[in-house]
């Protein structure tokens, strides 16, 4: 299990990206950024639905990585692109293609780590067209996402994620039937457990640790 430093809410807070209305950096992804903190044998790493690409430039800028951003949609993918502008010289690279299209643009076991924040509101609807497709989930969904990671990660490489608890026990039996094994949690709580954080190895073995609670102010 790895140590992490205490979450810092402003972290990443210089990161340069242009935002879209009704999608916009939330919790979940500092959370997802603070959580991803590589251990020393982690050089490259791929964000799956890397929207505007705060996560991805955040996992150049802090910890040195090498990052590949895969979006489907198009403006965010557009403005990720122009946000390396913003961001000189990260190593960032950024893909428009679906998450289920990886096999046939990418090599297998190609990442040292892969994270992700899917959309996992099941009934969560909006008028907004970019908040809509960055909340509603579904199994389906979710498990493109999990088969991709599979896919994209080194034997034995680390997947970090972040998802609703409402959703949590469906996902760990995603994770372990398509053998990315959680070894590390974390719940943040608002008001109640908003959030859970996920750690994890590419056919890893059965150790899951729970981190003390993580309370956001």
């Amino acid at each position: 299990m790895i140590k992490l430093p205490p979450f810092n809410k402003n972290l990443g807070r210089d990161i340069k990206i242009l935002d879209i209305e009704g999608h916009k950096p939330t919790h979940a992804s500092v959370l997802l950024l603070w959580y991803s903190l590589p251990t020393s044998d982690i050089k490259s790493a791929c964000e799956l639905g890397s929207g505007t690409g705060f996560v991805s430039f955040g996992l150049a800028k802090l910890y040195g990585l090498k990052v590949v951003g895969i979006e489907k949609e198009k403006s965010f993918y557009e403005n990720a692109v122009k946000s390396k502008e913003l961001n000189e010289s990260l190593d960032v690279e950024f893909l428009n293609m679906d998450v289920e299209n990886v096999r046939e643009n990418l090599a297998p076991e190609s990442f040292d780590m892969v994270v992700f924040n899917p959309p996992y509101h099941f009934y969560s609807d909006s008028t907004n067209h970019f908040r809509k497709i960055s909340r509603k989930g579904s199994h389906f969904l979710l498990e493109k996402f999990i088969k991709a990671a599979f896919f994209l990660l080194k034997n034995r490489g680390t997947f970090v994620c972040v998802i609703s608890p409402y959703i949590l026990p469906s996902f760990m039996t995603l994770l372990t039937e398509n053998k990315l094994m959680p070894q590390q949690m974390c719940v943040a709580y608002g008001k109640k457990a908003e959030l859970v954080l996920i750690r994890g190895k590419k056919n890893g073995g059965e150790h899951l640790e729970i981190d003390n609670p993580l309370y956001l102010k």
